[in-house]
This record gives C-alpha cells, sequence and structure tokens, in this order.
C-alpha cells in the first residue's frame, strides 16, 4: 500500500467539474477528499506555544549506531542528556566496589556517549541485557541493600573516570513487566530510591527517578506510592491508555515533579508527551528523520496547532522553527494505534504540504492495526509546509525520472556495483522509479524509494550503512523492500533542485567531484561550506524524455490586474519558447515582500485569483517556466484587489456542472460522482446527493469569508436523519457556520468560533420529499432562517460574522464533524452573497432573479427577435451579456434568448 496522500497532480486538474484554459481559476487546486477523523488548523506566523524540552538518545542497550544516527538527524546541539545503565549480573566486590564485567560496560558507554559531548548528563536505569545475581535478587525477592549499593557504586566509578554527570536514577526499569527478574515491586523501588538519598551522599543530590513503567495503566500506582522520595516520573509507552499517558504527565506537573520518558518509540509519544508535561524524553532506538526534526523544531520554535484520536492512540502537530521553517507532524502508539486519517488546514493562505499545493488543506492516512500488537508499523511522518516564490514546479509524483546533478550536469546511473556519473544516453541503467515508500514500510515513512529501470530490485544503498561523509552509494539488488539505508527524502533546494537525503544516515546524495567524466562516484557528503561543492549535492528529478538544461525562458510581458466583485483577473502576453511548460503566479499583500505562488504551471495567459479578500491590494508578478524547470525572472508588477462591492459572489446553477456563472469564476468540486437528475426547481437539472455514497460539494475557499453573508438555494431532503448539512462552511470542529434540516427536532443554523456555539432554530424541521427554497442571511446585527420567502426563524444575538470564523473547508452536503451524515437529497440554484438579502432579495433570488448587481457597463443595443422589451442596455455580468430597460429590469442573455430576470 502506498501513502495516501490523499491529492496528486492529475486529481487536482481534475477535481473540479470545469477545466481547461478558459477556466483557469484558483478552483483548479480544490481537493475533495474523504473526511478525516481529525482536522488540524494552524496559522503561520501565529503565536503558538512553546516548550522547553530536553532530547536525549540512549544506550542502556549498547549501540553506537543508534547514537551517530540520533545525532546525525537531531543534531549534537539538540541533545542534552543521555541513558546509560548499571549492570547487576556479578556480585559487589567487598560489598562497595564494580566487577570488571560492571566496569567494562560502564565505560564502553560512556565512550560512545563522549562523540555527543564528553560531559553530557546521564541518568541510569537498569540493564536489562543479562539476568541478576542472586546477590541481588534471591527467590524473585530483591536485596534493597545491596540493589542500592551496587547503583552508588556506578555513581561514584562515573564521577571518577567521567566527566559525565549523573543527573537521574532510575532504580528499576519496567519494574512492572521485569518483575520476575529484578524482584521490583512499587515499594521495593521507593524504598531503594530512600536508600540512596538517605545512605549515600554522592547520590543525595541527584534526582531519583520513579515509576518507568512499561504499561501507563500502571504508571502513576508505581510513582505515587514512593513521590516522597522521587524528583521525577517516568512511563514507557508499550501499554496502556492514551487517558492514562496524558494524565499521568498532568498529575506529575500539578505535584512539582518532572515528567520523563526515557523509552520513547515514535514521535507520537513527544507530541503528546509535551502536551501534557513531559519535560524531558529519551529515544529508546532512534528511527530518523521525523524523530530528528521534532527534537529541533520543538526546542527552536513553537506549536502551532495540534490534535489528538485517543481511542486510536494517534495524534498530530504544525510547528514553526525560529527561522521560519513549518512542519507537520502525525504519530501513533507503537503497539496499540488504530489506522487514522489527519486533515491539516491553513485557513489564511495556500501553501504546499510536501511539494503539493497550492491548498488550503492536505489530508493523510498514518496505518495502524487492529489490536494490541495486532498490525501496527509504529508509523510516524513529518511533511513540509512551505509557501513563497520558489516552491517546487511540481510534486515527485511516483514515475520514471532521470537524476541530474548540477555540478556535473550528468545523471545518476547503475555501473557494475555502483552508482555513478554519466552523461544522458538513454539507457535503462540511468532511469530511476521514483515512488513514496509504503506506509507500512516500518516506522518513519518520509521517503522515497529509487529502484533501477533495468532492474526492479536494485536500488542505490549506503554502503554498509555507515554514518560517516564520504561512504560510498553503491548499487544493490538483495533487498524486496527498501531497507533503510535505501530510502531517501527529497529536501527542495530551489530553481527546481533538490537534495536527496539518506534515511539512515541524513547525509546527501553527491557527485563526488564536479567534473563532467563519465564514471565519477556517487557518495553521501555532509553539507558543504562552499557553493562549488553545494552544487555536488543539488539533483533535477526530470522526466526521461526531457533535455536537461540551464537557459531560463524569457520574462513575461503585458500583466494586468482587473478588480472583480470578489477576485482578481490576470491576464499576460504569451511566450513563445518551443519546450514552455506553463506559468507561476505569485501574489503578495500591497505594502509587503511576502510572496506566495498561488498558481503553478498555468497552461494559459490568464488566471482569475479568487482566493483574494475585500478590503486588500495584491501585488502579482508572472514567471514562466520550462520543462527542464528552469524559471524566468518574474514580469513587472501588476497591482488590484476584489471590489467588495455587494454582490452574488458565486451561483451554481448544477446544469450538469458545477462552473459558477459568476465572473468570479468560483468553481465547485465535487467528491463522489455528480449526480444529476431531471427533478429539479429550476432549469433542467439539480444536482443529487446520495447520502450513503460519501459525495459532497467542495466550493472555493475565500467564497465565504465576509463579514456579512447570505445563502440561498432550492433544496430537497429525501431522509430524515439528524445533523445533515445544507452547507457547513468552516476549518475544524471549532469554527463553523453551517446549515442542517433537521438536528433530530428542528432546522438549526449555527455558528462558532472557538467559544461557545451560537444558534439559530425554526420551529420545525425541513420537511422531506418536497421542494422548497432555504435561504440564511447574516447581518450585523440579525440572522435570518427563510423558508420559501418567508421567516422561519431569526435571531438578533448572533455577534460571530462568518469572517470570523476563517472558513476555508466550505461543503454542501458534508458537515465538519467525522461522524455527522452526508446530506441525502437534491440541491438546485445555489447562490452566495457578500451581504445580508432582505426579505424582498431572499424572495427574488427564490424566484429566480439575481440580486445585487453592483456594476453595469455596456452601449445601447436592441432587443432579440422573440418578442419586444424595447430599446435596452447591453451589460458585462460574469461573462454573460446582461440587457434591460431601468423600468424593466435587467435580462440575462445566452444564445440570444433571455433566460432570467435580474433586479438592481
Amino acid at each position: 500500500m502506498r501513502q495516501k496522500w490523499y491529492i496528486t497532480l492529475p486529481l487536482l486538474l481534475a477535481a473540479t467539474a470545469v477545466t481547461g484554459q478558459e477556466r483557469q481559476s484558483s478552483s483548479l487546486y480544490l481537493q475533495p477528499t474523504s473526511k478525516a477523523d481529525v482536522t488540524v488548523s494552524f496559522e503561520i506566523g501565529a503565536e503558538g506555544k512553546r516548550f522547553t524540552p530536553t532530547w536525549g538518545l540512549d544506550q542502556a542497550w549498547v549501540s553506537e549506531q543508534n547514537l551517530k544516527k540520533g545525532i546525525n538527524h537531531i543534531g549534537k546541539e539538540n541533545i542534552g542528556i543521555g541513558r546509560s545503565a548499571f549492570r547487576f549480573t556479578k556480585p559487589l566486590v567487598n560489598d562497595s566496589a564494580l566487577a570488571t564485567d560492571q566496569i567494562n560496560y560502564l565505560r564502553q558507554r560512556s565512550n560512545i556517549f563522549n562523540s555527543v559531548s564528553s560531559t553530557l548528563p546521564i541518568v541510569l536505569t537498569a540493564d536489562q541485557e543479562a539476568g541478576a545475581d542472586e546477590y541481588y535478587v534471591k527467590n524473585k525477592v530483591a536485596n534493597n541493600a545491596h540493589w542500592a549499593a551496587m547503583i552508588n557504586s556506578h555513581v561514584h566509578w562515573m564521577q571518577q573516570n567521567t566527566k559525565h554527570p549523573v543527573v537521574g536514577i532510575s532504580p528499576f526499569n519496567e519494574g512492572d513487566y521485569w518483575s520476575v527478574e529484578e524482584g521490583a515491586t512499587p515499594a521495593k523501588q521507593w524504598q531503594v530510591a530512600k536508600l540512596l538519598k538517605e545512605n549515600y551522599p554522592r547520590c543525595a543530590d541527584i534526582a531519583m527517578v520513579g515509576g518507568n513503567t512499561l504499561n501507563d495503566d500502571k504508571a502513576w500506582e508505581w510513582f505515587n506510592s514512593g513521590k516522597a522520595y522521587y524528583d521525577w516520573g517516568n512511563t514507557h509507552q508499550l501499554a496502556g491508555s492514551f487517558d492514562n499517558f496524558a494524565l499521568f504527565f498532568e498529575r506529575l506537573t500539578a505535584a512539582g515533579k518532572i515528567g520523563y520518558a526515557d523509552e520513547m518509540h515514535n514521535v507520537g509519544e513527544a507530541m503528546i508527551g509535551l502536551e501534557y508535561g513531559m519535560t524531558v524524553g529519551i529515544w529508546w532506538g532512534f528511527d530518523s528523520r521525523a524523530r530528528g526534526e521534532f527534537c529541533d523544531i520543538s526546542r527552536n520554535g513553537r506549536r502551532l496547532a495540534y490534535g489528538e484520536h485517543r481511542d486510536k492512540w494517534t495524534a498530530a502537530s504544525v510547528y514553526q522553527h525560529d527561522d521560519g521553517r513549518v512542519k507537520a507532524f502525525i504519530g501513533s502508539s507503537e503497539r496499540q494505534a488504530a489506522t487514522t486519517t489527519y486533515q491539516f488546514v491553513s485557513p489564511d493562505r495556500d501553501v504546499y504540504f510536501d511539494g503539493y499545493g497550492p491548498v488550503r488543506s492536505f489530508s493523510m492516512e498514518i496505518p495502524g492495526g487492529t489490536g494490541y500488537q495486532k498490525g501496527q508499523t509504529n508509523a510516524e511522518r513529518v511533511i513540509d509546509i512551505t509557501w513563497g516564490d520558489d516552491v517546487p514546479p511540481t510534486a515527485i509524483d511516483a514515475g520514471i525520472y532521470k537524476l541530474v546533478n548540477k555540478a556535473t550536469g550528468n545523471v545518476a546511473a547503475v555501473s557494475g556495483d555502483d552508482i555513478v556519473m554519466q552523461k544522458y544516453t538513454g539507457k535503462k541503467t540511468q532511469q530511476w522509479n521514483v515512488a513514496p515508500v509504503d506506509t507500512r514500510i516500518g516506522g518513519d515513512y518520509s521517503f522515497y524509494e529509487f529502484t533501477a529501470v533495468y532492474n526492479s530490485k536494485t536500488r542505490p544503498n549506503v554502503l554498509n550503512f555507515q554514518t560517516t561523509d564520504g561512504t560510498n552509494i553503491m548499487a544493490y539488488s538483495q533487498n524486496d523492500v527498501p531497507s533503510s539505508n535505501e530510502q531517501w527524502y527529497l529536501q527542495y533546494a530551489g530553481n527546481g533542485y533538490y537534495y536527496v537525503r539518506s534515511r539512515e544516515t541524513a547525509l546527501y546524495m553527491a557527485s563526488a567531484n564536479s567534473t563532467s567524466s563519465n564514471g565519477v562516484n556517487v557518495l553521501q557528503r555532509k553539507m558543504p561550506t562552499t557553493d562549488t561543492a553545494i552544487e555536488r549535492l543539488l539533483w533535477r528529478l526530470l522526466p526521461v524524455d526531457v533535455d536537461y538544461e540551464t537557459e531560463a525562458p524569457a520574462q513575461p510581458t503585458g500583466l494586468k490586474a482587473v478588480a472583480r466583485t470578489a477576485s482578481v483577473a490576470l491576464s499576460w502576453t504569451a511566450n513563445t519558447e518551443e519546450d514552455l511548460d506553463g506559468y507561476m503566479v505569485l501574489r503578495a499583500p500591497e505594502g509587503s515582500d511576502d510572496w506566495n505562488t498561488i498558481a503553478r504551471r498555468i497552461s494559459g495567459t490568464s488566471f482569475i485569483d479568487n482566493t483574494v479578500r475585500a478590503g486588500t491590494l495584491y501585488i502579482y508578478k508572472v514567471k514562466a517556466i520550462d520543462r527542464a524547470q528552469n524559471q524566468s525572472e518574474p514580469s513587472v508588477t501588476a497591482t488590484a484587489g476584489p471590489t467588495g462591492t455587494t454582490a452574488m459572489v458565486a451561483r451554481w446553477q448544477m446544469e450538469g456542472s458545477l462552473a459558477d456563472e459568476t465572473e468570479n469564476m468560483m468553481d465547485a468540486a465535487m467528491y463522489g460522482t455528480a449526480n444529476y437528475n431531471a427533478d429539479c426547481k429550476e432549469g433542467k437539472a439539480a444536482l443529487n446527493l446520495r447520502g450513503s455514497a460519501s459525495q459532497y460539494v467542495q466550493l472555493p475557499y475565500e467564497v465565504a469569508t465576509t463579514d456579512e453573508l447570505s445563502f440561498a438555494a432550492w433544496v430537497k431532503v429525501s431522509n430524515s436523519t439528524a445533523w445533515q448539512r445544507i452547507f457547513d462552511f468552516g476549518r475544524d470542529t471549532d469554527h463553523y457556520l453551517f446549515l442542517t434540516p433537521s438536528n433530530g427536532s428542528v432546522m438549526r443554523f449555527a455558528i462558532k468560533n472557538g467559544d461557545a456555539e451560537q444558534t439559530v432554530d425554526c420551529s420545525e424541521k425541513l420537511p422531506l420529499q418536497k421542494w422548497k427554497h432555504v435561504a440564511v442571511s447574516i447581518g450585523h446585527g440579525r440572522t435570518v432562517i427563510y423558508v420559501d420567502g418567508e421567516v422561519a426563524g431569526e435571531s438578533t444575538a448572533i455577534t460571530i460574522s462568518p469572517a470570523d470564523v476563517q472558513p476555508v473547508l466550505n461543503y454542501l452536503g458534508r458537515s465538519q464533524f467525522a461522524a455527522d451524515p452526508f446530506l441525502t437529497g437534491y440541491m438546485d440554484d445555489v447562490q452566495i452573497y457578500n451581504y445580508a438579502l432582505d426579505q424582498e432579495g431572499v424572495r427574488n433570488a427564490m424566484n429566480g432573479m439575481a440580486v445585487g448587481i453592483s456594476e453595469v457597463v455596456g452601449a445601447n443595443g436592441t432587443n432579440e427577435a422573440n418578442g419586444t422589451y424595447g430599446t435596452y442596455k447591453t451589460f458585462s455580468l460574469g461573462g454573460q451579456r446582461v440587457g434591460g430597460t431601468p423600468n424593466k429590469g435587467v435580462y440575462i442573455e445566452r444564445n440570444g434568448k433571455k433566460v432570467r430576470k435580474v433586479v438592481r
């Protein structure tokens, strides 16, 4: 099973019902997805929440590779503690001195920690690699005095022979699980801590660590009985409920104790722990990227958002580094997680999730199992969230590519047992199948695999898993599934180039030198300090039919920006390059340098930006891009903003299409198959939503971000299930405005902006199997629900505006809540206005009249042949011909036929 990204480039281009150059608008990037279990909404640049964690690595079980991997991924500067171990395989010599076996293991661990720092603080815990001598445990009963003396002797040796300060002691490790071996009980544990505190002066000022249970359901029981002697509380998340894991750290915080986890197995534990009070965490076995980047960003940044699913034992978060980088993380319980889908939402700007965008939301499924240790893969993931004037030219989807090196101009190719640089000649040994790894690869799945086209088992492989600079990257063909030294992540470096980094080592794939000769080896390297050397680390992933060259297209010219009611229309002069692949549209608020790419690889020379907000002027520029991913200099800028004039800003007639009939081109997108039925109220068809088929319509991101708002539509509800949605505009389950035909008792409008929900109720439900015109008018001081043009419910107590909510997940027929049903019924002639319609306006909308034309311009004309209406003017309205007289109203004409009356 490949990664479920829930979006690919073909899906982006096909998601809307109306595509093609003539309808290129921001709606191209709508991406309807299945309902997520949890929505995580974040705002880039928000104040967020800061933590002060101390992260560490483990040598309680000896593994120098584990430490080296951690150093490469976390960075030495972010490692503040280590875990070593005392051994109880031999009795103390003369009841005080360590045996040779004990000394050798303590020295080995300490020497390994020297690669981080010779003064790294250390916590000592029990070594589980060997059984206990009966000097310490006899007949399954621990000898407290001997146990305490043995720990004291280990501390003494550390103080005499190393510079590593011992800052904590865990008298027993997973005593709830290893009790047969160690003779541990909660009482035995705190009694040993008491002896160390009271009888051994060198241990008196060292933190005593309690708990450290395998099962967090027992953690508080083990800690609480000896809390008078414990400074830190500890648990290992290998069994037990999410509730007790979180509660344990909350209780420690309330008691003024340190929350500690000395065997973390998943980035989910780290995320959750920080939320509830953990401040010190040690990685038992270090995986790679997600854990390393989380350690860095949680110490040197702030948490923007957090979400969790307690029943499924998973969590997600978004952090922003102090240097500006933003990353999302998802993680799970190693042994208890169930499959969970998370949706990340950026309500205030378009972003790119690992290169997919520009979008405001992104969903990803994290895999789990079906019971304790049944199907879990310890899954975790990090996602880069980016934006700006240089974003990846396109997302890297599964496909066949050639890897072109910037320094040499050559490609990575298989040559015997090596990966070398060669001039591209089209050989299969020079081509690579590139694809995201299986989500169940085991542990972190933030990676891609590269398999040679000529042999699907041949992969780039870091020789012998070495973590050192300069190690050869070989061609290896023995693994059916890529091992950790055969997995890579793509870090965008700008101007179409990527760094290709190893899961095992975090080092960079590179050409050994900058010559263009065939046969230069490909190695893994640390990041160099010179630009020339850095170019050896830069790669373009190009389709095999694209020639690599570095000549950029010409600067686009003739950019124009025209204000519309809720959008800006852009147009420019076409470039003439034969290898032109499209245009990138960039935007920044006027007066700022906050540029972002809001459209990518546009094929034509026009674009409607409908992700703008009234009251803001925007600066635009356009870049051309060719097939080799060279980008031109940006065009001269143009400035415009939406007029914000009161108007109908979107209308979907549902005549076999989800195209918006206004000038703002707010085309909608369908999740599932769009079914149109002749059972309609207007025109020839209506949209048929079959709730059991999980169908819904997603509207453009900014269609409802106004101070006032009116929604009007013809609706025919087919079943009585409570909490269906006619519409639901929001960004998560704390920020929304919706209309349900029945909450079980009555039709209700509700709006919420993080605090208490505010509601307007009607006197009854919306009747079944009957066409009803439904409208909600949200104005300053009064919100009204209309049914068939009559007031059905109203309130003057609504204080929240749609703009307060910042809705971007705008649905017809779907709720923000995962458990709510989809709408079963029909919808026709859906209209949205950026102001509050009065009753007359609602009735006009109900009678097929488009209300609120704010600008009408044109020349005098004469009437069509099918009737006498006198002299009238023709106007422009959303690309349609509009005509009429001041006394008789305004008419929209299509193909010379009058089709609708429009009231000003």
